[in-house]
């Protein structure tokens, strides 16, 4: 008999009729055959079963993978079902107000190809509601034409005022805004400088403009016209405002066009301000004229003095009888003149007249040559 392996197959073995064989033998090896059978069909049964848990446990995995992957002890890599399209971007540097128009407040300044997420259109289609990426909390306006990546016909209408009725209305969120505190005040070459910090979270957008004891605001001298960023502060002067003399000054900053700060207390300040150079003004001649006897005041300082001068006429001592007093309102510019005039003493005689220049618009630094004769 041809010698065959133990796992060949059973009917093989039974259908093998090349040679004769022994009963007694071929028993043997179809025993033998039945058990290797028997093994295969055992190791076969348990691969069967061993695969069918390894798939219920993937399948259990992803299960709760997908609802809470922080449950597993390892990453799983998911993957977004859709990817992020994003939204419009900032075609260049604009910033978000707090009503669709040029005039209204800012909210944030948005630097060019910031993404925006946006909600809506305003009812002419020249503004688009929007946050920028980053700052979700703050929803404000820009101007469509300031974007790139934006269809106006897709969004809805969205109306600036929330009290009224629309398709939509703009999320309320917390308003970024200004807020210029006056730091100092002090003189500088006789000159009114102001210390302005921006304290606020936003940026000051306009003109800064100052007020000097409740007068007519007038512009910061410098780059005042840029405004004030967040955080940063200027020093400058304001404009034609001088410090003549020792005394207590209020000074109020505020923004051409006007805008709502987060705290506009902080906008005034008041204190008091001394002049660091010198201030001058002399009797520079005394002559008699066709008409009159006149007197020249000569300003010695190095900014305008404006106030009220007083010329008094005397006779010498011991009498010191006062013969006549002149006073004139105004303003000697640095290194000019004012005349005063005394028609009623064209025939003076000059030996026999003392005269005096006072002034309350001045410390002044040189009393000595505000006297005639010296």
């Amino acid at each position: 008999m041809t010698d065959r392996h133990p796992d060949e197959p059973l009917d093989d073995l039974l259908h093998d009729n090349e040679i004769p064989r022994d009963p007694a033998f071929e028993l043997d090896t179809v025993v033998e055959a039945a058990r290797a059978a028997a093994v295969r069909d055992r190791r076969g049964h348990g691969w069967r079963v061993l695969l069918a848990v390894a798939s219920l446990t993937v399948a259990t995995v992803a299960t709760i993978g997908a609802l809470r992957p922080g449950w597993l002890p390892f990453d799983v890599p998911f993957r977004d079902s859709q990817p992020d399209t994003g939204g419009p971007t900032v075609r260049h540097d604009t910033s978000l107000r707090g009503e669709p128009d040029e005039g209204g407040p800012v909210l944030l300044r948005v630097e060019s190809g910031t993404r925006l997420r946006v909600v809506g259109r305003s009812p002419d289609g020249r503004w688009v509601a929007a946050a920028a990426e980053g700052r979700p909390d703050i929803v404000g306006w820009v101007p469509a034409n300031d974007l790139d990546g934006v269809d106006l016909g897709a969004l809805a209408t969205v109306t600036a005022d929330p009290r009224a009725t629309g398709s939509a209305t703009a999320p309320a969120g917390p308003i970024d805004r200004p807020d210029l505190r006056i730091e100092s005040t002090y003189a500088k070459e006789n000159r009114l400088y102001v210390s302005v910090f921006n304290a606020g979270p936003a940026d000051a957008r306009g003109t800064l403009l100052a007020s000097v004891d409740g007068g007519t605001p007038v512009p910061l001298e410098g780059k005042s016209d840029e405004g004030l960023r967040a955080g940063q502060r200027i020093q400058a002067a304001v404009r034609g405002v001088f410090v003549q003399i020792r005394g207590t000054v209020s000074v109020t900053v505020s923004l051409d066009p006007p805008v709502t700060e987060a705290d506009q207390a902080n906008n005034m300040l008041t204190g008091i301000v001394e002049p660091d150079q010198p201030t001058d003004l002399e009797i520079a001649n005394v002559e008699r004229g066709a008409s009159a006897l006149v007197v020249t005041v000569r300003n010695n300082s190095t900014i305008p003095i404006t106030g009220a001068h007083t010329i008094t006429l005397r006779e010498p001592l011991p009498s010191n009888r006062l013969i006549e007093r002149a006073e004139q309102t105004g303003t000697i510019n640095a290194g000019g003149t004012l005349v005063i005039s005394f028609p009623t003493l064209r025939e003076a005689d000059l030996t026999k007249i003392s005269i005096t220049l006072s002034s309350d618009s001045i410390a002044d630094a040189v009393p000595g040559n505000n006297t005639y004769p010296r």
